[in-house]
């Protein structure tokens, strides 16, 4: 079933045509809300995107939503250090996250000056972070200024890279969603039904050593052996659910 757009039940006739306005853009179908439940709407069977005043949300029918808020990068730039920026180093980079998701890492990165370049193989994940990105004002000059600098694409990783230039990146970073899901997450609830399951490849690697140019870096949950099994250096943090792994790239 194609996508719906439709607006939040205090619908006026601007929140409306910005509803419209973005079905057409991304081919998707528009629906009146008519005060009618999203479950009528959709007769229980589809994700929905809806137009609120302030945000845009993916509702889907077990009523959990996905919607765009860089609360958890805004929480990671007012730290002392973050360990990401720390394996980053001080120098600007050009940087493929090939897994954005929320985009939480490809936003502190482009707030420390580097240029990233996010990619998201679900559509409708892509559109609504994308839109978020584009749009939400956080009140912080800086950080909405690194937002609109980061370029989303919706294309799945392997494809992306194949298609690429040897060397075209200083880093390519990978966030798969964890093997070992981490339950207290709540802010993951509306990503975990569309996101990418798919476990890294040695093809998947393979290709993104060849277009790295210096590093391959990747997070995953501290009981995952994926480290392990594809030769990271593995970045212990204590206390920790997650940690970072380091590939540095050798060349003839």
């Amino acid at each position: 079933m194609k996508t719906i757009v439709t607006t939040s039940l205090g619908q006026d006739s601007g929140l409306v045509k910005r509803a419209q306005a973005l079905a057409q853009q991304y081919s998707l179908i528009y629906l009146n809300r008519n005060k009618q439940s999203l479950k009528k709407l959709t007769q229980g069977e589809a994700s929905v995107l809806v137009v609120y005043q302030d945000k845009l949300a993916a509702v889907h029918p077990d009523g959990s939503q996905l919607a765009f808020h860089p609360d958890t990068a805004m929480l990671r730039i007012k730290a002392p250090h973050d360990p990401l920026l720390d394996l980053l180093g001080p120098r600007p980079l050009k940087i493929l996250d090939a897994t954005m998701g929320l985009a939480s890492d490809s936003i502190v990165m482009a707030w420390a000056g580097h240029q990233v370049t996010a990619l998201e193989s679900n559509p409708l994940i892509h559109l609504v972070v994308s839109q978020g990105l584009a749009n939400f004002q956080t009140g912080n000059a800086r950080l909405d200024r690194a937002m609109r600098t980061i370029s989303p694409l919706n294309q799945e990783a392997l494809a992306y890279l194949r298609e690429q230039q040897d060397k075209s990146y200083d880093v390519i970073y990978f966030d798969p969603m964890f093997t070992q899901i981490i339950k207290e997450s709540e802010n993951l609830a509306g990503l975990k039904p569309l996101a990418n399951y798919s476990p890294l490849s040695r093809e998947l690697l393979a290709e993104a050593s060849r277009v790295a140019q210096k590093v391959l870096i990747i997070k995953a949950h501290f009981r995952d052996c994926v480290f392990e099994e594809f030769g990271f250096d593995r970045q212990v943090r204590p206390n920790q659910k997650f940690h970072y792994g380091i590939k540095r790239l050798t060349r003839g």
